[in-house]
């Protein structure tokens, strides 16, 4: 994915959970990606989903 891309798809799904742009531009964007990272990694994961 482009990095413009992601960018753009990150904006629109901040403003559909109702944040504004001055909200998403004064935010720590390097924490924020870091906390969704956190989020994405710790997904329990069962057994009958692997096999």
């Amino acid at each position: 994915m482009d990095p413009q891309d992601f960018i753009d798809s990150l904006y629109v799904a901040l403003l559909d959970q109702g944040w504004t742009l001055n909200d998403i531009d004064s935010m720590d964007i390097m924490y924020y990606l870091k906390l969704l990272h956190k989020k994405h990694s710790s997904k329990k994961v069962y057994i009958d989903h692997i096999l």
